[in-house]
């Protein structure tokens, strides 16, 4: 639904949307009088937050050239994850929903001011066929870095013309990721990785807390991972690329967790270290779906892309609570799950192709022709 918004409305009013109606939303879910009340709004709090994330992010990666794309694309899960980190924090200290739902809420309203702050992807626009607009919103960048406008109108024009020469200016759905041989490959093998990333980084945060020890302390330290996995990431993203540094950390937590299936009679710590090296393999994995996400999908397609991987990683994460739970009938079943799809994970990103430094792919002709080797 927010991937259909993308393209009859903008960027913009799609981020914007969903930010208020998290903020909104979420405090009508303090007040609820009755369960099935808090289930609906909870559930709208839920689809504004995720709509939220990928919309933001879809925002960064279309206005960031190649040179910084995977710094910022990947410094924008810092807050994610502070923001787990948290979470303990403020449920320790706030022992009543109300409040405790409140509190983690009212943050929200710093969106207030975005309706000030932030623009339209120009390169949204351009894909649209609305120079006017785009080449507006570039100049004002341009003054505020201090670089020269004189020549943005021409090159715009210029690259507008090889674009409408190349195919017509085109707006794409959620089926034409899957119209053509490539693209469709790479759609279901990103979509694959993000149900394991999330799957997998949910699931075994969950699964250190019922280990033993202090629900409140486990949780903090499984969401603190994320931080050094995170600025990790920037390192080997830069430096590996996006493919070979999602096969490494895939491979991380496949490793682990299967380690774990054959230490799960052993001494607790060993447990415990085998199921956190797991989950910062997953902290590593985590950003860097986003900026491959991010890079693989056409402009045309890359909200509808993006939001597609979202929307299967929540269905990983939603069966996450599910899988820890087996482990109430053979503690070996849950490691052993979360093991085997991430060794899954790292045989299905074989077939997606790097990345690194090269230009987003602007329509659904770059899309399919993006990555696959030439033949000679």
């Amino acid at each position: 639904m927010v991937g259909s918004a993308f393209f009859s409305f903008g960027r913009r009013p799609a981020f914007l949307g969903c930010c208020y109606m998290q903020l909104i939303s979420g405090l009508i879910v303090s007040l609820s009088p009755y369960y099935w009340f808090y289930v609906v709004f909870r559930f709208l709090t839920a689809f504004a937050t995720g709509g939220t994330m990928c919309t933001s992010f879809v925002l960064i990666m279309e206005i960031i050239g190649p040179k910084r794309r995977e710094l910022v694309a990947i410094l924008y899960q810092i807050p994610f994850n502070l923001g787990h980190a948290s979470l303990p924090l403020f449920s320790y200290f706030i022992r009543t929903w109300r409040w405790f739902h409140f509190s983690i809420t009212i943050f929200s309203a710093v969106f207030i001011i975005y309706i000030c702050l932030v623009p339209e992807s120009p390169r949204w626009l351009y894909t649209q066929g609305r120079l006017d607009e785009s080449v507006k919103i570039l100049e004002k960048i341009a003054k505020r870095n201090r670089a020269p406008t004189d020549t943005i109108r021409a090159e715009m024009d210029t690259a507008f013309k090889a674009l409408a020469a190349k195919t017509p200016t085109k707006k794409g759905t959620m089926i034409d990721l899957f119209r053509t041989p490539y693209l469709r490959l790479k759609t279901i093998c990103m979509v694959i990785d993000w149900i394991v990333v999330c799957m997998v980084y949910y699931g075994t945060s969950q699964y250190i807390s019922k280990l033993g020890g202090d629900i409140f302390v486990n949780n903090a330290i499984g969401a603190a991972l994320g931080v050094p996995g995170t600025l990790l990431c920037i390192v080997m993203t830069k430096y590996l690329g996006r493919r070979i540094t999602m096969m490494i950390t895939n491979a991380i937590s496949g490793v682990a967790l299967l380690a774990l299936v054959f230490l799960i009679y052993s001494d607790m710590t060993i447990q415990v270290v085998c199921a956190v090296i797991g989950l910062f393999g997953a902290s590593i994995t985590f950003p860097n779906a986003y900026l491959w996400g991010g890079e693989i999908f056409p402009t045309v397609v890359r909200s509808n892309g993006l939001g597609l991987c979202s929307m299967f990683g929540r269905v990983g994460g939603l069966l996450a609570p599910f899988i820890c739970d087996l482990s109430h009938f053979k503690p070996w079943i849950t490691p052993l799950v979360f093991g085997a799809v991430s060794i899954i994970a790292v045989i299905g990103t074989i077939f997606l192709p790097e990345t690194r430094g090269m230009p987003l792919p602007e329509t659904l002709e770059d899309g399919e022709t993006f990555g696959r080797k030439k033949e000679a």
